[in-house]
């Protein structure tokens, strides 16, 4: 197998230069509100120019977008480790405790908030919540079809109920991000998906 050739210093000046508008960009949002951070506040915390920024982002809600492009990422990544459990439940159990894990060190609440609302909004086209084509939905979608053909899992299109699934997760995210992480998310959020959209997605009642 071939190895990538290694990045030249140029390409790793860029990518440092991304990460940083990035990073800036969300502790910003977290500590004043996505609506009260200007583009040269989030440019001159990175140390980079404005013209830095639009090299690598169109917009401030495309770093919103950015944010959950790595927790998709992040997804990949988990498959592999997801998919050695021996069920489609518990497969679909350890994919939910790697969302809820992750959600809550690596994002929050405030930033789970921005999302909602720039999903929300008209003036974005970007909907990647409601992507058929994110690795969320393909990943479940695949746990879905593969329990289906071991009798575990309820007959269906595999993308719809994967979708069910995320509809019903979102709702629960909405709360806990209402609540301004008042709610355990892993702990309320793992019991939530056990005893509720887990037992309709499976034939018979799964063990959490």
């Amino acid at each position: 197998m071939e190895e990538d050739p290694p990045l030249t210093r140029r390409k790793l000046q860029a990518r440092e230069t991304r990460k940083r508008i990035l990073e800036s960009a969300l502790s910003l949002f977290r500590e004043k509100g996505f609506d009260q951070v200007s583009i040269d506040e989030i440019t001159s915390t990175a140390g980079v120019s404005k013209g830095s920024f639009y090299t690598y982002f169109q917009t401030k809600s495309d770093i919103i977008i950015e944010e959950f492009r790595l927790i998709d990422y992040f997804y990949e990544k988990k498959e592999t480790v997801i998919l050695r459990n021996p069920d489609a439940a518990s497969r679909l159990l350890a994919f939910t405790r790697y969302q809820l894990d992750y959600i809550h060190k690596h994002m929050g609440f405030r930033t789970l908030s921005i999302l909602y609302i720039n999903q929300m909004s008209t003036f974005y086209d970007q909907k990647i919540l409601s992507n058929r084509e994110r690795p969320l939905v393909n990943i479940v979608s695949k746990v879905i079809a593969e329990g289906q053909a071991a009798g575990q899992i309820r007959p269906g299109d595999p993308v719809e109920l994967a979708e069910w699934m995320n509809r019903c997760m979102r709702g629960f995210f909405l709360d806990w991000a209402i609540s301004k992480g008042a709610l355990d998310i892993r702990k309320d959020g793992m019991r939530f998906f056990g005893e509720f959209v887990l037992s309709a997605l499976c034939t018979k009642q799964p063990h959490a």
